[in-house]
């Protein structure tokens, strides 16, 4: 089922056949560098989406979505517009993605993180969502502040301690 669409991009639900993909970029040591080890684990893997489809019907309309190309259907990456920590009692929002290495610099971040964080202000009512990243990573801090978020200090997310970016709804 198709969520949105963007000039070039379509963002879609998740589905069996996208277990490649996902598994492809999450045994990708490059690909996982900013957000955790890479598991070369299919059951991990298998875990992690059905995680994600549990997650989506307690909270309809969040979740784990599919970037896809538009003009040929192809895969992008994935991104999440979601409780923090995928918990429902959690009041706060996020917003993260992660994209197929072919897809790095052709502006898809920028492309998708503005709709996506709209999206989910719409969705979830919250006055305010979350983004986070590693410190290193130049790109994904760029797309950001280009966005509008704004750099409020470290957390804690996964194994290590990430910037932690606000947008305010407007």
């Amino acid at each position: 089922m198709t969520i949105f669409e963007t000039p070039r991009l379509r963002l879609r639900t998740v589905l069996e056949a996208d277990f490649p993909h996902i598994f492809r970029m999450q045994s990708d040591a490059a690909t996982m560098r900013y957000i955790r080890p890479p598991t070369t684990d299919e059951q991990v893997v298998r875990e992690r989406i059905t995680a994600w489809e549990t997650y989506r019907e307690k909270c309809p309309g969040l979740g784990v979505f599919i970037l896809e190309n538009k003009s040929d259907n192809a895969f992008v990456g994935y991104v999440t517009a979601r409780h923090v920590d995928f918990n429902p009692t959690n009041t706060e929002f996020e917003v993260g993605y992660t994209f197929a290495p072919e897809w790095w610099g052709q502006g898809v971040a920028s492309e998708i993180v503005p709709p996506l964080s709209q999206y989910l202000f719409e969705k979830s009512g919250t006055p305010r969502i979350v983004a986070f990243t590693d410190p290193e990573n130049a790109a994904s801090i760029r797309v950001l502040l280009k966005s509008g978020f704004r750099e409020v200090g470290m957390r804690q997310i996964y194994e290590g301690m990430s910037k932690e970016f606000w947008l305010e709804r407007s």
